[in-house]
């Protein structure tokens, strides 16, 4: 029970914490004005999780708990955030993330970090017109 706990603490707790505070500093640098009120987008809140947010193999019940309910606190606070200017998305990485742009980037085995990041920059470009919530990222040959 205490390894679960820990799990949660971790991961669901530290994801509450980290858009507590953005969204105080997003409001504090952009104002409280919702966006039908005139108000302007106030930032973008990206949580990265894996597919255990959806389902989990035996024996990681506490892995598959903790990032599902970052997963539902992303898309509750998406409901909650989106009129008021807060862009919020659950992205799901699987598959190796490198550094470098080598052989196993090139042939689709592993995700490049610049191109992670390049798609976290789309992200965070999108008008409040249209808003992705939820992006599965994986490699070109990761089966899924």
């Amino acid at each position: 029970m205490q390894d679960f706990q820990q799990s949660l603490d971790t991961y669901v707790g530290g994801a509450f914490n980290f858009s507590q505070e953005a969204l105080k500093r997003f409001f504090a640098d952009h104002g409280e004005k919702s966006l039908q009120e005139g108000g302007e987008k106030k930032g973008t809140l990206i949580f990265t999780g894996t597919l255990g947010a959806l389902r989990c193999s035996a024996q990681f019940a506490a892995y598959g708990a903790g990032r599902a309910g970052v997963r539902q606190l992303a898309q509750t606070l998406a409901r909650e955030m989106s009129e008021k200017g807060v862009h919020v998305v659950h992205t799901i990485a699987n598959g190796s993330i490198v550094d470098d742009d080598g052989e196993d980037q090139k042939v689709g085995k592993k995700m490049s970090a610049d191109a992670v990041g390049k798609t976290y920059l789309w992200l965070h470009g999108q008008e409040p017109c249209l808003w992705t919530h939820e992006l599965d990222l994986r490699p070109a040959c990761e089966k899924f």
